[in-house]
């Protein structure tokens, strides 16, 4: 019998039963191989960066069907070359594994490669101008859909109201959510079809915005948006399939092998099956139910499960908060520039028995929570819940993750590492919201603020992700705001809170094994080693090499999915 030892890029001989054990590691050892087999594509020429602490560099990898079957030196590769084997000469670029976004909507970001995008509106004036041009261009019937607008990058800073917007849509409903998706703004129309009124009770764990006088702005924060959003049209499943299909295309361009989806609708996981049946998918995916989804289904035989090499459903995502750039993120002290507020605790943590009996249920089930907690009061509420819960169902390996952890008090940084907290944090925020949170925060708390370095240094394990469609899904831009912390604004070149930066490796490795740890996926990728998925990304330029203000212009050359070539930049 013959094995490629991963670590040294050897060709031994193994008695059957040493090589089966070699190779149960999935990775970093030995992967046993009977018969001998041929390879279906070889990466050579490269310089890989494996993510693999066995053996973090190599020059080649070879793939037989799904997996990686050696990685090493290009001559011991090449062992694995027949006349019929694809060989990509990687031309000494780097090639490291595939990107897993920890924490997407992935249908919100499809549809949004659709509908009205308000991102880069840089006046009141154009934000108007743009709505009353899609509405114009509307069908009788249909709503104007979309949003991502940020008032933090008008001058000045003002939140809209649907005053401006009425006389450009007339009776063509509007909805269109702020970039952080926890508030919106509607129009008149949309008031009128979803029956609300000035006297429309407040939704616990939500906003009506309403101006001095009392009369609505159109402005629906957190739990309020569902007053409007109930009444719009549910998209058409064509229209859902041409979103998907949209995104996996978008993905594979920039190298995102593997997507951890949150809070997708069941339909909408249904829909994945459909196409990871007929193999269309071109990305991994994990669908993380919502919480009260999962209580509710859980009552009546539960949710549909899928565990296929694809298409994966399991945990819980859950709300403690809002966001700060809506004021509705929880904190301890009242905000900066709103001494009135402490921001918003969700509705799901009201009340708390409620939120902690549903945690209990679900942890005891073997779920694994994603819990969203953005202030720092909401961030140790978590905490203490999450450490409630494992005291009350005994140990496991749970890992539990908090999504986001953007403000943390001191103290709570060494409990996540105590309670085995994964912070799934996405840097893009950080360098979003650098350009105004100080002003809403304060400089004291912004010392934790988007506390990477910390984390790391208190061994707590760190999963990337971007919040796509909330901040953009290009992984090289979430490497460099987390490498730079340079502002968007260019206002902080040297990084905001610089004491928080991380290294181009650390970043990446949070990128990708990281993120396979914080699914529970390790073993199976998240590295280049023998025995795991084939899943790898040329790059265009090395970042281990590059300056760092050059991170976020490099791009994907070649993304390779399952041992297939999903993507390939045009030369």
């Amino acid at each position: 019998m013959r094995a490629i030892c991963a670590r040294a890029g050897r060709i031994m001989t193994m008695s059957p039963l040493l090589a089966a054990l070699a190779g149960a590691g999935g990775g970093g050892g030995c992967r046993r191989l009977e018969p001998p087999r041929r390879a279906d594509l070889i990466v050579t020429n490269a310089n890989v960066w494996t993510v693999d602490a066995a053996q973090p560099r190599a020059d080649a990898v070879a793939i037989v069907g799904d997996r990686i079957v050696a990685v090493g030196t290009a001559t011991i590769v090449d062992t694995w070359r027949t006349p019929d084997t694809r060989v990509i000469d990687a031309r000494g670029r780097t090639v490291i594994p595939g990107f897993n976004d920890s924490h997407i909507h992935l249908m919100d970001g499809g549809r949004q490669l659709d509908d009205l995008d308000l991102k880069n509106a840089t006046s009141a004036e154009e934000f108007v101008r743009r709505i009353g041009e899609r509405a114009a261009a509307t069908p009788k019937g249909e709503w104007v859909l979309g949003g991502n607008w940020d008032e933090q990058g008008w001058s000045p800073p003002t939140l809209p109201s649907k005053d401006w917007i009425d006389k450009v849509t007339g009776d063509t409903p509007v909805f269109l959510g702020r970039y952080d998706l926890h508030m919106s703004l509607v129009n008149s129309a949309a008031l009128r079809m979803a029956g609300v009124t000035a006297e429309t009770p407040v939704p616990v764990g939500g906003e009506i915005g309403r101006d001095a006088r009392g009369r609505l702005t159109g402005l629906l924060k957190d739990a309020a948006m569902g007053l409007v959003s109930r009444v719009i049209p549910a998209p058409t499943r064509e229209r859902r399939l041409r979103a998907l299909k949209r995104a996996l295309q978008h993905m594979a361009a920039l190298g995102v092998t593997s997507v951890q989806d949150m809070g997708p609708a069941a339909d909408d996981v249904d829909l994945y099956a459909e196409l990871a049946a007929g193999g269309e998918l071109t990305s991994r995916i994990r669908a993380v139910p919502l919480l009260t989804t999962w209580t509710a289904a859980a009552a009546t035989g539960g949710l549909k499960p899928y565990a296929l090499t694809f298409l994966r459903t399991d945990g819980v995502k859950a709300f403690a908060d809002g966001s700060l750039g809506s004021t509705t993120a929880y904190f301890s002290e009242p905000y900066t520039d709103a001494p009135g507020q402490r921001g918003l605790l969700a509705d799901e943590m009201q009340p708390l028995d409620g939120m902690r009996s549903r945690m209990l249920a679900a942890d005891k089930a073997g779920q694994q929570f994603c819990i969203h907690a953005i202030g720092d009061r909401a961030n140790a509420m978590v905490l203490d819940l999450m450490g409630e819960v494992a005291a009350a169902n005994g140990p496991r390996d749970r890992r539990p993750r908090i999504e986001h952890a953007q403000h943390i008090a001191p103290p709570d940084i060494t409990r996540f590492a105590s309670l085995g907290v994964i912070a799934s944090v996405q840097p893009y925020h950080a360098i979003d919201d650098g350009r105004w949170a100080e002003r809403r925060i304060g400089p004291e708390r912004a010392k934790t603020t988007y506390p990477f370095r910390a984390f790391l240094d208190a061994g707590v394990r760190l999963a990337i992700g971007t919040d796509w469609p909330v901040a953009p899904l290009a992984p090289m831009h979430n490497v460099y705001a987390a490498v730079t912390r340079a502002t968007l604004d260019g206002k902080r070149p040297d990084g905001w809170v610089p004491e928080q930066k991380i290294t181009v490796a650390e970043a990446i490795h949070a990128y990708t094994l990281g993120a396979a740890y914080a699914e529970h996926m390790e073993r199976e990728k998240g590295s280049i080693a023998v025995g795991k998925l084939a899943d790898l990304v040329v790059l265009g330029d090395d970042p281990f090499a590059a300056p760092p203000a050059s991170l976020r212009d490099i791009i994907v050359e070649t993304t390779i999915v399952g041992g297939n070539v999903v993507f390939q930049r045009p030369r």
